[in-house]
């Protein structure tokens, strides 16, 4: 929001910052300025400053309700950005609409076929002899997985009996005790273990079968909604290299970026059309960029989230945090990793701008919705004072 200095609205905030200021200055405990003529005058300007109170009050709340803060997200691929946007919908959007859920109906089952195609290839790159018993099992599922379009793939009954039958056999559980080590959907489990209410023929997503589901975002999206009487514009960005030229106009009076890095990303690696990278690097990479951008001053709000914080715990007992970052030599558990981390972000900003910007972090899960709503809370009074910042409200 830009301020227009000859509109009344203007003048009006103006005056009242004027008021603030005589307020201070009459009703201050210093003997120096007591100089009230009598009791009379006294009452009367400490109900002027009483009623300046009132009116800064209102005018804040008006300023909630009439100014729209916009939020850009952005993060890498599988981050978990378009999770959270998913939970907006759930906490403040009155959640998803029946054409919504028979939507992500389609995407569930698309996301556990591919789950168990995942397992299936994992298990032949590292050598796990397939069991005999569902051999035809393994190569129906395989060949409807590369004949279908992933849109098009649906759960039949007999297609989920030979997804049942492969997922309890032994190689699928000598697999699974080495998911980390392949590349594995991070909700493949998930649905896999809910594989018999998800094949139900009356099936409907619930909120964690929505929040886990998985589709590369491609392009801009954006939601407005009320959030405790201030209206928020939320701006998802595809996070694929190929989607990075499209969103620098977003960056016009943005008064929050809110970033999201996969921590559990450290010991994965990405192909982005390009190169093969590492996930956290590449995180790093795109975060940099996003806080040296000439769109964003010092009135801008940086919050980080470090995400997937449940799945990098469990990865930290089989790999240790060298494997992304050879310089780090402290102790391989959450606290002295994660605090490690957090620095590396924090130390690009310091690095790249002449100007003192603060970066907000927090460390999320965000199929966690309670985990999800608490941090936003912080999130918007950020971005909220930033607004009012750049109104002279503050």
């Amino acid at each position: 929001m830009s301020l227009d200095f000859n509109s009344s609205e203007t003048h009006g905030i103006i005056g009242l910052i004027d008021h603030l200021k005589f307020r201070m200055f009459c009703c201050s405990n210093d003997r120096r300025f007591n100089f009230y003529r009598n009791e009379a005058e006294k009452r009367e300007i400490l109900r002027r400053a009483r009623t300046i109170d009132e009116e800064i009050e209102n005018e804040k709340l008006s300023f909630k309700k009439d100014v729209k803060n916009t939020f850009v997200r952005y993060g890498g691929p599988e981050s978990g950005k378009s999770t959270i946007f998913k939970q907006m919908k759930i906490l403040h959007m009155n959640g998803f609409t029946d054409i919504d859920l028979l939507n992500y109906r389609y995407l569930v089952y698309s996301n556990l076929i591919q789950g168990i195609n995942q397992l299936i290839e994992g298990a032949k790159l590292m050598e796990i002899e397939i069991s005999s018993d569902v051999v035809e099992d393994v190569a129906t599922i395989t060949n409807y997985y590369q004949t279908t379009h992933p849109a098009e793939l649906e759960l039949t009954p007999m297609l989920a009996l030979h997804i049942r039958r492969v997922y309890k056999s032994e190689f699928i559980v000598k697999t699974l005790k080495k998911q980390h080590e392949i590349v594995l959907l991070d909700s493949a489990v998930y649905f896999l273990e809910n594989l018999d209410r998800i094949s139900e023929n009356d099936y409907k997503p619930n909120h964690q079968d929505i929040l886990r589901s998985r589709v590369p975002t491609t392009g801009i999206c954006d939601i407005e909604f009320k959030y405790k009487n201030m209206s928020l514009r939320m701006v998802d960005v595809g996070g694929q290299r190929s989607e990075q030229r499209k969103w620098i106009h977003c960056f016009d009076n943005v008064n929050g970026v809110l970033f999201v890095a996969e921590l559990s990303g450290y010991n994965q690696m990405l192909f982005d059309g390009e190169q093969t990278v590492n996930r956290l690097k590449y995180s790093l990479y795109l975060f940099k960029r996003i806080v040296n951008n000439k769109a964003f001053g010092k009135r801008t709000a940086i919050i980080l989230f470090l995400n997937k914080v449940d799945i990098f715990k469990e990865r930290l007992a089989i790999f240790p945090l060298e494997v992304c970052f050879r310089a780090y030599s402290g102790e391989n558990e959450f606290d002295a990793t994660a605090n490690y981390v957090s620095d590396r972000f924090h130390s690009v900003v310091a690095q790249n701008m002449t100007e003192v910007k603060t970066v907000y972090t927090h460390y999320t899960n965000a199929t966690d919705t309670r985990n999800i709503d608490r941090v936003f809370e912080s999130c918007v009074d950020v971005v909220f004072r930033v607004s009012m910042e750049k109104a002279a409200l503050m």
